[in-house]
């Protein structure tokens, strides 16, 4: 593959986990009794594209203003959807979808008005690892009967360390000059 295309390959991948939003969505909402096989493969697949544009960039030195804005995006869309989509099936209690959209919007309003909008968001240990472990509670929301146990224990681990990112996140910026 030629350099320049394999430099854009991130790019691609954040926009194929865009895309797979709405169908992920589509999925969702025709599922019958919450659970979709589906969905959940959709989800996987946009979920390992996060991690996988994040790492190709890096290897490849392949980092964008693109990326920096709409990665986080992407992210954050796909967890905000699945959020709210399995909250109106029952399957996530509303204080944690509350916590989660509370984070990501003043996370994007930093991104898009704050300090962030120069800078993007530099990823941190702990918010990368909050991303995962609810990623995975989602999953397991997803294709297990609602309220069982160990997704909801893994859910609010999750919940947790995106909000203690989204605290070092917040504390970075203070640092980055106005």
């Amino acid at each position: 593959m030629p350099p320049g295309v394999l430099r854009q390959l991130p790019n691609v991948l954040t926009t194929l986990r865009l895309l797979a939003v709405p169908l992920f969505a589509v999925l969702m909402l025709h599922a019958s009794g919450g659970e979709s096989p589906a969905a959940a493969v959709v989800f996987a697949f946009a979920a390992v594209t996060d991690f996988l544009d994040g790492e190709l960039s890096r290897r490849l030195h392949a980092q964008s203003s693109y990326g920096r804005i709409l990665d986080p995006v992407a992210d954050r869309l796909l967890i905000d959807v699945a959020v709210i989509i399995l909250w109106t099936d029952g399957r996530v209690p509303l204080a944690l979808v509350l916590i989660v959209l509370a984070r990501d919007a003043i996370l994007l309003t930093s991104l898009l008005l704050g300090r962030g909008r120069h800078h993007g968001i530099r990823v941190n240990v702990v918010g990368k690892a909050g991303t995962l472990v609810t990623m995975i509670g989602l999953l397991l929301a997803i294709v297990t009967p609602a309220g069982a146990a160990a997704t909801q224990i893994v859910l609010w681990s999750g919940v947790s360390l995106l909000v203690l990112g989204g605290l070092v996140y917040a504390r970075a910026l203070q640092r980055v000059p106005g």
